[in-house]
């Protein structure tokens, strides 16, 4: 198959990776709980799966290429805004996670299991992942005025966890809205925070 874009010029090797990750991304969008194929992406991308071969080496090595580019946006989407007061700074950050999840959801949950599964590179990915946000909200939390003890630093990893497998579940079983998701998910870090004030005053 011809590596010519559709205006007739021939694409570089980067340009050519860059479209067919834009097909993936196309592909995720317009059915958000399919599974991600080579053969639905090459087909979205105009180009034979062979070529896809060509570019990212393996299956493996294409689904970590969307899982990263898809893990960029996630952080950058979820990044705080200094214009905003802290505690939406906290909820809009935690509503855009959420988003970005249920935006390709298949994805998020391939991501999780072959973390859990042990492939080193997405699992690094994923603790980048984590290590990124954690920080975010720790300082968020920081932010309203809450001392950061280790009880609290605690709290939100484990807080962390807890969305993660929400997501998860809701994933497989959406039986909420997204927008109650999005409250739930919100609401939860209180509700842990909250308990780190009792857990203070029993040591």
């Amino acid at each position: 198959m011809s590596q010519t874009s559709s205006s007739g010029a021939r694409l570089r090797p980067d340009e050519r990776r860059a479209q067919i990750l834009a097909a993936a991304r196309r592909v995720l969008l317009a059915d958000p709980h399919r599974e991600l194929t080579v053969e639905l992406v090459a087909a979205e991308a105009g180009v034979s799966p062979a070529l896809l071969f060509h570019y990212f080496g393996s299956k493996k090595k294409f689904q970590y290429a969307v899982i990263e580019e898809a893990a960029a946006e996630v952080m950058l989407r979820t990044a705080p805004d200094p214009s905003l007061p802290p505690d939406e700074q906290l909820r809009a950050g935690i509503r855009a996670f959420v988003r970005a999840v249920l935006e390709a959801p298949q994805l998020y949950r391939a991501t999780l299991l072959m973390s859990a599964a042990g492939d080193p590179d997405v699992r690094a990915l994923h603790s980048d992942l984590r290590r990124v946000f954690s920080q975010w909200v720790i300082s968020a939390v920081a932010e309203r005025g809450i001392e950061i003890t280790p009880v609290v630093e605690l709290a939100c990893h484990g807080w962390q966890g807890y969305v993660e497998q929400t997501l998860l579940v809701w994933i497989d079983d959406p039986t909420v809205s997204p927008e109650a998701l999005e409250h739930l998910c919100a609401q939860s870090l209180d509700a842990i925070l909250s308990t780190t004030s009792l857990t203070t005053t029993s040591e």
